[in-house]
């Protein structure tokens, strides 16, 4: 027997049973149960529970039609009302279950994703990266050292002799370095202004931190974080020629870019 045809049917005997005596409040809450039970997700969750607890409360009911005054009858309801909230608990512990398990089929799905988005993105950083670095290697001198990626830009392309002010043809030439740069990602920089042996030391110094200065403060006009770009100026101290020769004193009229290695947290 179908729930609502049941409970139409336990109305209707409870209205002429009221007709004739007094329904004892067992089977009263024994009805108001199964009501709320069958109401409820238990029809579609725990049905083999819930007919349990309709067999009871008809078995219940017959028993008052038959003998209205029985203590058989007041136990039967009891019964009948115990299985309707069991009912009904096991419905709500199904319905929790079952939410429980889509929220964390859910979570797994959403991690899925992650880690798809996260291998593309890297992939994606990887891909651009590359391609700056290509592109490095295309507008200067760059060389792998333990410090980091050293760019090496000629001082007689960026400046003229014993000056610090950028060439019209340096600022193009940082402009893609720039660009560059910006691809790679926020990395460290440090920028080291170098001179040749001509001049007194103490000159080739200040001149060499002037020359930093410049590349340093152009690179941040072009949108390289200030907060992650040092400047300093080497002096003569570190030649990569012979200053004897002029050939020599060129190459070692330079400015370096040198972008850190990239830092990994610890586990």
């Amino acid at each position: 027997m179908k729930p609502i045809r049941f409970l139409i049917l336990v109305a209707v005997v409870a209205l002429f049973a009221a007709c004739a005596t007094v329904t004892p409040n067992e089977l009263i809450s024994a009805r108001a149960a199964y009501e709320t039970a069958a109401a409820g997700p238990a029809a579609q969750l725990v049905p083999a529970d819930l007919h349990k607890a309709q067999v009871a409360l008809e078995l219940a009911e017959r028993s008052f039609q038959e003998n209205s005054d029985s203590y058989i009858t007041r136990d039967l309801a009891y019964v009948a009302q115990r299985k309707a909230e069991l009912a009904e608990a096991l419905a709500v512990a199904a319905a929790d279950k079952i939410k429980k398990a889509e929220a964390e089929a859910a979570l797994q799905r959403e991690q899925a994703a992650v880690v798809v988005r996260t291998r593309q993105d890297l992939a994606d950083s990887e891909a651009r990266t590359a391609a700056a670095l290509a592109e490095l290697a295309r507008l200067a001198a760059v060389k792998q050292e333990a410090r980091g990626l050293v760019i090496t830009l000629s001082g007689s392309v960026l400046f003229e002799s014993a000056q610090w002010t950028l060439l019209p043809s340096a600022q193009v030439k940082l402009d893609q370095v720039a660009k560059a740069l910006l691809a790679v990602g926020n990395r460290d920089l440090i920028i080291e202004g170098h001179t040749d042996s001509q001049g007194s030391d103490q000159y080739n110094q200040v001149l060499s931190q002037h020359r930093a200065d410049a590349v340093r403060d152009y690179l941040v006009q072009r949108g390289y974080p200030a907060n992650r770009i040092q400047a300093r100026g080497m002096g003569e101290g570190h030649p990569i020629a012979d200053n004897r020769s002029p050939e020599g004193r060129a190459n070692n009229r330079r400015v370096e870019i040198i972008i850190a290695p990239e830092t990994h947290p610890s586990n």
